[in-house]
């Protein structure tokens, strides 16, 4: 299986891992539900985090996604607060290269 590197930049700050993934058309909701994942670690950050993103490139280097975490972000910031946090969020507009 082919290895991605996700590069994760919250704050200013970038933590990178490898994944195996079947396919690349996996990277990009891999990305997502990363993104997802760690908003809802600590949803009071939310709005921090808005400006974070994962780009996730394959074996070569080539850059084959990038989600910009406001992407993920739910319409009403304030939804985690009034129990409808685990609404389904539209699939975020992903950019591709290539």
């Amino acid at each position: 299986m082919p290895k991605f590197r996700f590069e994760t930049t919250v704050s200013g700050q970038t933590t990178a891992f490898e994944e195996e993934l079947a396919s690349e058309e996996m990277a990009s909701p891999r990305a997502i539900e990363m993104a997802r994942v760690a908003m809802a670690a600590d949803p009071r950050s939310g709005t921090k985090q808005s400006g974070s993103i994962i780009k996730v490139y394959d074996e070569a280097g080539y850059l084959v996604a990038t989600v910009n975490f406001s992407d993920v972000l739910p319409s009403d910031p304030d939804a985690a607060q009034h129990g409808s946090g685990d609404a389904v969020v539209e699939e975020p507009g992903v950019m591709r290269s290539g």
